[in-house]
């Protein structure tokens, strides 16, 4: 079976339970508490996405450097 089979398969199975999770207003609301939970909020949130921005500038560099 090829792979782009499989990853479309995934996306497609994604959906599905997307929908049916979003049907039921009680899994509905369990899943955006979570999602609420799961979030960086305030001076967290800055930490992680000046961490990010220095390792993806990183790694621009390192590829850049490293190119003959």
């Amino acid at each position: 079976m090829r792979v782009t089979y499989i990853i479309l398969a995934l996306l497609v199975f994604s959906a599905v339970l997307s929908m049916l999770i979003s049907q039921d207003p009680e899994k509905s609301a369990a899943l955006s508490q979570m999602y609420r939970d799961a979030a960086f909020t305030g001076a967290t949130r800055e930490i992680v996405i000046a961490a990010l921005a220095i390792g993806l500038g990183g790694f621009i560099v390192y590829l850049t450097m490293t190119r003959r």
